[in-house]
């Protein structure tokens, strides 16, 4: 029952944000139930009648004028709640899905690198959508027939206690049974939600990665995989779907034990002259409407577990404490001129399979205000780790790092991320205009200033030539434009915003050399007057900073500029002198 619970605190915020249409739909369904519960009662009035032979039939008419109104009742009940209930259901699922995108959004860099982009996806637009089902069940179901049976139970107590008793009893034993089948069923339920989102993120992965599919042939080894998670999906549905059809058919015998038993009771008592025609009637409508109901009951609740299974994923993220939070009364980051401190720190990656492993070890760095360095280091020496720290994706182990001496944990994360623009190796873009990829940075931005950007990122000849020009579609990650075009984009985002903080994460790796002679001019241009942090494998893009930092095992081993480093013919001249086309071997 985690699940449920799980499901409800997440789901709880949204529903007393809508309490007014909440207990609005509820009133409207108890009055409903109310006016429909009337029926029998004035059925059974006209069956008596009937069975006098009088042929009066003034008060016959009398009853069928009150039946009139009951039926005006029931009507204009359930208009109205179907009107309620259509608001409270909008707005939830509205409120529902704008929560699940600020809930993903604070999410730190460690769950999206720990999880299938696809699953995410899928587990959020199920979430809405559980909700939905879970409230059809709630409102039309499970809500209607508590009414009924507590008006029902109420009105044979009254009138056959005995009746009343032998019902009791049988409720017992199949509310205990549908019980004993939740508890049977669920792990099913949730074990088909888990592989149906592991379906979605296959299928997400494949599609995303299809260049490198086609690329290498492999068409019929995904294939292969999809069909191993579609395996697993149909088997584990199987399985739920033949708990509950084992579940129904103990249900079905229950069932016509219940109704063969009611009518014997009832002719054994118009037999003993203790029933008449009219209580026949009446109690065949009531009790057989009660059974009816309690019979949904089972199907019902199949659905309602449906429904929290599909929402328990998403529902178990609501309830994740991102890694990375602001502290409370943090401030806004004020940067005046970019002066970059690193104290002592040390961080260490958690991984599954190897456990806590160290990557960055009582590391110290100054960067000065205005200065640009190069961090170099063979792979995985720790030069993204430092950039990811300094973004605050994850937080320190030990030490602190200071930006014009304030503490980033201190600051709110956004302010600190937009006084800092990278340009990464391999350029995320929106499946969007190249207008909107480069206004990103600056939304308010004019569009004299966004051509100005591409112009200084040398990206201004290419996208004239664009049927479409800065209007232009480039695809799901910028997949119709190519690498080096990527990242001309990507650089004119980062000249528009304008920053303190500058990062290089081998910004130029993907350009031809031409380009790239070009475009090194344009972040000479760039980097003045900015704190820099280019990360290289080309050791020819950062010879000319004006300093270059070598990592190894997460410690700075060496420290200077390009002439410096090869006259100490450390790590660095070794680099140099290893590379081959001006990339490290």
């Amino acid at each position: 029952m985690q699940a449920v619970t799980s499901v409800f605190k997440a789901f709880t915020p949204s529903i007393r944000k809508h309490w007014v249409l909440f207990g609005a739909s509820i009133l409207l369904m108890i009055g409903a139930v109310l006016f429909g519960a009337a029926f029998p009662f004035y059925t059974r009035m006209l069956v008596n009648e009937f069975a006098k032979n009088t042929h009066d039939a003034s008060r016959a008419w009398l009853i069928f004028q009150t039946l009139i109104w009951m039926y005006v009742g029931v009507n204009i009940c359930y208009r109205l709640f179907d009107i309620t209930i259509t608001l409270f259901q909008a707005k939830v699922a509205r409120d529902l899905t704008k929560r699940s995108f600020a809930v993903l959004q604070t999410q730190s860099m460690h769950f999206f690198e720990n999880s299938f982009t696809g699953s995410i996806i899928t587990s959020a637009k199920r979430f809405s959508n559980a909700f939905d089902g879970m409230a059809d069940v709630f409102f039309y179901q499970l809500l209607k027939s508590s009414i009924l049976f507590i008006v029902i139970f109420v009105v044979t107590v009254r009138e056959r206690p005995l009746l009343a008793v032998l019902v009791a009893g049988w409720m017992l034993v199949y509310c205990g049974l549908i019980l004993f089948a939740i508890r049977f069923q669920l792990p099913f339920f949730n074990a088909s939600a888990s592989v149906d989102s592991e379906v979605g993120a296959v299928l997400a992965d494949s599609i995303s990665n299809h260049m490198t599919v086609k690329s290498f042939g492999r068409e019929a080894t995904e294939a292969k995989r999809f069909l191993a998670v579609i395996q697993k999906s149909y088997i584990m549905r199987l399985k739920a779907w033949f708990a509950s059809n084992a579940v129904f058919a103990i249900q079905g015998i229950l069932m016509a034990i219940a109704e063969l038993g009611l009518t014997w009771y009832l002719i054994t008592g118009w037999h003993k002259g203790e029933v008449t025609i009219g209580d026949f009637v009446f109690f065949q409508a009531y009790i057989l409407w009660m059974i009816e109901q309690i019979w949904n009951l089972g199907p019902m609740m199949h659905r309602f577990f449906e429904h929290v299974s599909d929402a328990k994923e998403m529902a178990d993220i609501y309830h994740i404490t991102p890694d990375v939070q602001d502290t409370h009364g943090a401030s806004t980051l004020k940067v005046t001129s970019g002066k970059i401190e690193f104290h002592k720190v040390t961080f260490s990656y958690k991984n599954s399979k190897r456990g806590t492993y160290q990557t960055i070890n009582n590391l110290t760095l100054t960067i000065p205000a205005g200065q640009s360095i190069g961090l170099v280091g063979r792979s995985g020496a720790g030069k993204s780790t430092i950039v990811k720290l300094l973004l605050r994706f994850y937080d320190l182990h030990n030490g602190r790092i200071l930006i014009d001496g304030q503490d980033i944990t201190k600051v709110t994360q956004e302010s600190l991320r937009q006084q800092i623009a990278v340009v990464p190796q391999d350029p995320q873009m929106f499946h969007s205009t190249i207008r909107h990829n480069i206004a990103f940075a600056r939304p308010d931005t004019t569009e004299a200033e966004i051509i100005e950007a591409a112009k200084k990122a040398y990206a201004w000849d290419f996208i004239q030539e664009l049927p479409y020009g800065l209007d232009a579609i480039v695809g799901e990650r910028g997949v119709k434009l190519s690498g080096g075009q990527r990242q001309r984009i990507a650089i004119a985002r980062a000249i528009l915003a304008d920053p303190h903080i500058l990062i290089l994460d081998e910004a130029t790796s993907a350009l031809d050399s031409a380009t790239e002679k070009i475009i090194q001019q344009a972040i000479a241009n760039l980097l003045q007057s900015r704190t820099s942090i280019v990360i290289a494998h080309r050791l020819s893009t950062i010879m000319r900073l004006d300093r270059i930092v070598v990592i190894q095992n997460g410690r700075i081993i060496e420290d200077g500029t390009h002439q410096e480093l090869l006259g100490h013919k450390g790590e660095y001249a070794d680099l140099w002198a290893h590379q081959s086309g001006g990339y490290l071997k």
